[in-house]
């Protein structure tokens, strides 16, 4: 009795993990066409290392490399998902722009001594590294941007590269063309801003 206890115990066990498995795959299944779709405006290719991976997209924009991959934690009883957008640029003036939804404040502490310029009503952050190039970026061009783009936790940007992080709770969806098309635009016109 003992033994069919443990077997159908084990059974069951099984039986959940393949279903979680096969969820899984489905919902990464999605992706990958997301991306061949991706794949197919933009060229480039859709990277998957296996069965139930998350597929990755690296491809050109407007003759900038750029590539898309999704991560995720356990936050509570939910998944939440990330999906990372890093782009090919050359910056002379390198910042960052912070959510202050996803920063959890209005503005940084005082004590980190770090001057920011707030942005669309305070939804955003502008930083620089170098702060006395802080107040030579065009404000207004930025809010114009940012009001076309989708929102998005940073955009950091550095002297070769930028990234874009943005979170999720329906990744589908926000990987499709149209989603993913209007991040790749505002990147491009930010990117300019640090030339």
């Amino acid at each position: 009795m003992v033994l069919w206890t443990i077997a159908i115990i084990m059974t069951i066990i099984f039986l959940a993990m393949l279903l979680l498995t096969l969820v899984r795959k489905a919902q990464f299944d999605a992706i990958h066409h997301n991306f061949l779709d991706l794949e197919d405006e933009f060229g480039g290719e859709v990277v998957r290392n296996g069965f139930a991976v998350r597929p990755k997209y690296a491809g050109e924009f407007k003759g900038q490399g750029v590539s898309v991959s999704i991560t995720s934690e356990k936050v509570e009883s939910d998944r939440k998902y990330y999906i990372a957008v890093t782009m090919q640029a050359e910056a002379d003036k390198t910042f960052s722009l912070m959510s202050t939804k996803w920063l959890g404040k209005k503005e940084l502490p005082p004590e980190q001594n770090r001057e920011t310029i707030p942005l669309k009503d305070g939804d955003y952050l502008l930083e620089a590294s170098d702060p006395s190039n802080l107040y030579t970026f065009d404000t207004s061009l930025i809010e114009n941007i940012l009001s076309e783009m989708p929102a998005f936790a940073y955009v950091l940007m550095g002297k070769t590269r930028m990234l874009l992080e943005t979170t999720t709770m329906n990744v589908v969806e926000d990987t499709k063309l149209d989603a993913m098309r209007p991040l790749f635009e505002g990147m491009y016109r930010l990117k300019m801003l640090g030339e």
